[in-house]
């Protein structure tokens, strides 16, 4: 079974059912297959092969979904590139990865235009609307002088459906390869786990469809439910479309529930359509949770995965969401919930031994959904799969019950006069402040011990408070060197195309000029 045959399964089922919905057009399932098989059509008539790479350089559109369908049709391999990365980014990636194209955005040929001469394997770069640029290829011309014929390509389970780059924090971004039973494992976990899809559901996706959130786009197909693509995150007009498309399922991370809950418009739309709001690529402070929860109710659900580990491989459920049980399950608050059905989820010692409930570890897991290695890197693959686990590099601890509780990130870890210092600890203080809007905490050089823990705040709209302030009120909720001993105060915190806080974009000018990042 491949994506392809989902599409026509779909298409079958739901041919003149809306399944896919943009600020530009209307499509049913007929309609999307019709311009997937196109799409697939047109590389191959151009020469590419099963197999091939696509760049794709896209914000979110029908293009951008019906590309992924389309690549996907083609027995292609997606490879999605950064928004936020520079030219000399995209160029690594598509030398590195040896894309035969690249889909680009009109709002991107020129930034990839200026590296086509030095992609070595790029053959054809396609412009997804408005006008290309030469020598690019207009995406609505090779769509309509194509067939609408099934492509005679199919895939087995160890063909690449996707190879995604990591963002590249401990060097060079490495090339993550999930082949074509990984996807389908994925599909499956959302499908039994991850949310009980019904034909009248309408999900919003504003994160970038070529990353995590296109991972519910199949999933919605099937049912025959539609899907909602916007641009981006813009509040407003996500508000504007729940009400509109009466949407029943929103896919956000928790930066974005922040912006929606301080939102001034938020009650005068009507959202009584929703029922599930899903959530994940970073954890969610306890106090903004409990305030979503008394401000949308009892609809949420947490997925936590990774690039390397596809989504999800636990889930925290909405009857885990219950903010009126005992001690222990409101203490499941700030987990990320349990392994799903397809995936084995556990905790390791630096020995290589599993730990019992309640020890701090890194989260490993077994599961068909995890990636098959790095691309072309055998040192860094043996090296993620040690003991024939998948190492997350993301730490944490079970407790005996199967909740897994993230810590934080292995790198991510402040050691202040040999004490360890977790930033999610400390953020969920900073969260609780009144006047923070987003905060994030790293570690900085000290003289006299080693590290000690930054804060970087955002406040309100309209709200004040002084570094002084911030600094004594984590001295009333955490031991003394857990608390913030500096606080920088910025309008926004930077993020990247998911809206996860980067915080080793706020962490690096602290380090410059130093061979490590830890002291």
């Amino acid at each position: 079974m491949d994506g392809k045959d989902i599409l026509i399964k779909t298409a079958m089922l739901f041919p003149d059912r809306e399944i896919l919905v943009s600020p530009e057009k209307r499509l049913t399932g007929k309609d999307v297959l019709d311009r997937a098989f196109r799409l697939a059509n047109a590389f191959l008539d151009l020469g590419l092969k099963k197999g091939d790479r696509i760049g794709v350089l896209l914000t979110n559109s029908h293009q951008s979904v019906e590309s992924f369908c389309g690549i996907m049709c083609a027995g292609m391999a997606r490879v999605p590139l950064n928004m936020r990365n520079s030219a000399r980014e995209h160029l690594y990636i598509l030398n590195n990865s040896g894309a035969s194209a690249v889909m680009v955005g009109p709002e991107y040929t020129k930034t990839i235009g200026s590296i086509l001469s030095e992609a070595e394997s790029l053959k054809y770069a396609v412009c997804v609307s408005g006008e290309p640029l030469k020598p690019m290829l207009s995406y609505e011309d090779l769509i309509a002088g194509a067939s609408p014929r099934e492509p005679d390509v199919s895939m087995g389970d160890d063909d690449i459906f996707r190879l995604s780059y990591t963002s590249g924090t401990t060097g060079v971004p490495k090339g993550v390869v999930q082949h074509n039973r990984a996807a389908m494992t994925s599909f499956h976990n959302v499908l039994i786990d991850g949310l009980d899809i019904k034909k009248d559901d309408v999900v919003a996706l504003t994160s970038p469809v070529t990353h995590a959130s296109g991972a519910m786009i199949l999933p919605h197909f099937i049912r025959g439910a539609k899907v909602v693509i916007l641009p981006g995150f813009d509040a407003k007009q996500l508000l504007q479309t729940v009400e509109k498309e009466r949407v029943t399922t929103l896919y956000l991370v928790p930066t974005t529930i922040v912006m929606l809950l301080n939102d001034p418009d938020l009650k005068k739309y009507d959202l009584s359509s929703v029922k599930s709001i899903r959530y994940g690529a970073s954890p969610i402070a306890p106090d903004v949770l409990k305030q979503a929860i008394e401000t949308f109710g009892n609809v949420f659900l947490q997925g936590y995965g990774l690039t390397e580990g596809s989504m999800p491989l636990t889930l925290l459920t909405k009857e885990d969401h219950m903010m009126d049980g005992s001690e222990k399950k409101l203490k499941r608050l700030a987990s990320v919930g349990r392994e799903v059905t397809v995936a084995k989820v556990r905790i390791m010692g630096d020995d290589g031994q599993l730990l019992p409930p309640g020890e701090i570890g890194e989260i490993v897991a077994q599961s068909d959904q995890v990636m098959r290695e790095y691309w072309n890197n055998p040192e860094a693959t043996a090296e993620a799969f040690q003991g024939g686990w998948l190492h997350t590099r993301d730490m944490g601890y079970m407790d005996e019950d199967g909740y897994v509780f993230l810590v934080d990130r292995k790198g991510d870890m402040i050691v202040t006069g040999g004490f360890n210092v977790y930033p999610k600890e400390v953020e969920d203080v900073l969260y609780m402040h009144p006047a923070v809007l987003e905060a994030a905490v790293f570690g900085v050089p000290d003289a006299k011990w080693g590290e000690t823990v930054k804060a970087a705040v955002a406040l309100k709209k309209g709200m004040t408070a002084t570094e002084d302030e911030i600094i004594e009120f984590s001295k009333k909720h955490l031991a003394g060197y857990k608390k913030p001993t500096s606080v920088d105060f910025i309008d926004a915190l930077p993020k990247n195309d998911n809206g996860k806080i980067l915080r080793k974009d706020l962490k690096a000018p602290y380090w410059q000029g130093r061979e490590r990042q830890i002291s």
